[in-house]
């Protein structure tokens, strides 16, 4: 985005400015550490985002998958276009106000992992693709009430592109809950493409194994879990292929981005289904994090050494400016819950900026204990010299709820200054 105007309001943009286009602001040149923009901010390293994209797509070739980004982790066009380029196959969304936003920007390619809800949700589904005839749109779906109603909104309607079906299972969360169950919703679904509803088609099954995962990364009975679901997911894909036309690819979609290894188990059993593929949905490894992720890529690494989790880095960081020293071992932060998820832990105390200079180490020991709605409470070890203006960066846990809270995300370049803005489309 380079010729859209961005209001001054916007968290992050330089006080003196009160609007501008993202092709300007690059030009400026910006460092978040200099205290040049508006605090707090949340940036983007641009090469830590692309290294984790290469390791990744890396990664899905070497094992013959699809990958389609999900993009309910950014919301950000942008960075889906990035993504595409650089080896996806399509885009996964979480609703259909999200498949509106790619659809809107010339993504066509669009996995809508959930169900959309009843009738109404289905016809404002068609009134949205009424507009996109060269859509190619994938719905999940795990119940009968659920197919019928988009079965009605496409009945008659020679204006719709085709609407794929993934019949989901699962565990924990929404899917049908039995191998009986998923042979029948599946037979549903091809019945629903013979008996007069013609735009409806089985694409194929779909699962997430992160919902089937137990608390605890390390949890013995997780992969355990996981498997039960994965070996179930296969089950509906053989029924799936046995039913379909034989002409006619089949999806058989999972993955998330904690667990996402435990998936290309299923390989063998989709290389017996050709024309079959297996797709992955991650999203927030791209981004990474000093949590959550961090947590999960460590477990991953544990159970699998080989594989690629050591290769991602934590590509966000957030940018605030220290407001008060009350009293010792106490910094009052500028940044609050509006600012940083909370979710999944708390930020992070990295790096120490003084007049735009950093001070090594010199956050060694401080944690942020907790966030009120615009304050961060940083308890420090009684030798730490910290001041008020000070900037400090932080990095987050979850980065899903956290980009969330920002209309803005400043990429940033090798030399820390801003050298892309990437708007976001939450709603």
């Amino acid at each position: 985005m380079t010729s859209a105007t961005l209001g001054g309001h916007l968290r992050g943009m330089p006080a003196a400015m009160q609007d501008g286009t993202a092709a300007e602001l690059v030009s400026l040149r910006l460092d978040p550490a200099a205290g040049q923009m508006s605090l707090p901010l949340l940036t983007l390293d641009e090469a830590v985002f692309d290294s984790n994209a290469k390791a990744f797509f890396g990664f899905a070739v070497k094992h013959g998958l699809g990958v389609f980004p999900h993009l309910k982790t950014s919301m950000a066009p942008s960075l889906a276009l990035r993504l595409l380029a650089a080896g996806a196959d399509g885009m996964t969304v979480a609703d259909a106000r999200q498949a509106a936003v790619l659809l809107s920007h010339g993504i066509t390619r669009v996995m809508l992992a959930n169900q959309i809800g009843g009738r109404g949700a289905a016809l404002r589904l068609a009134t949205l693709l009424a507009r996109y005839p060269k859509a190619e749109l994938t719905v999940f779906v795990d119940s009968t009430e659920g197919l019928a109603a988009l079965a009605d909104a496409w009945r008659d309607r020679a204006d719709l592109p085709r609407l794929g079906i993934a019949v989901e299972v699962g565990r924990g969360r929404g899917g049908v809950r039995s191998r009986q169950a998923a042979q029948a919703l599946i037979d549903a679904v091809l019945n629903a493409g013979t008996s007069g509803t013609k735009g409806l088609y089985l694409e194929g099954v779909a699962a997430y194994e992160g919902a089937a995962a137990l608390p605890g990364f390390d949890a013995p009975a997780v992969e355990a879990s996981i498997a039960e679901l994965l070996d179930r997911l296969a089950d509906a894909a053989i029924h799936a292929r046995a039913r379909m036309d034989p002409a006619r690819s089949l999806i058989v979609t999972a993955g998330g981005s904690a667990y996402f290894h435990l998936v290309v188990h299923l390989a063998p059993v989709i290389a017996d289904l050709l024309p079959a593929r297996l797709v992955l949905r991650s999203g927030a490894l791209f981004f990474h994090d000093h949590g959550i992720y961090a947590r999960a890529m460590a477990a991953m690494t544990r159970r699998n050494p080989d594989g690629p989790s050591g290769s991602f880095r934590p590509a966000l960081k957030l940018w605030a400016e220290v407001l008060s020293r009350p009293e010792p071992g106490l910094a009052i932060l500028g940044f609050g819950m509006r600012d940083a998820p909370v979710d999944q832990g708390l930020p992070v105390p990295l790096q120490l900026h003084r007049d735009g200079r950093l001070v090594a180490a010199a956050l060694a020991g401080c944690t942020i204990d907790r966030l009120n709605d615009q304050h961060a409470f940083m308890s420090l070890p009684p030798a730490t010299e910290l001041a008020v203006g000070d900037i400090v960066s932080l990095g987050i846990s979850h980065p899903c709820t956290c980009i969330d809270r920002w209309r803005l995300v400043w990429g940033v370049g090798p030399d820390g200054r801003v050298s892309a803005v990437h708007p976001t489309y939450f709603g």
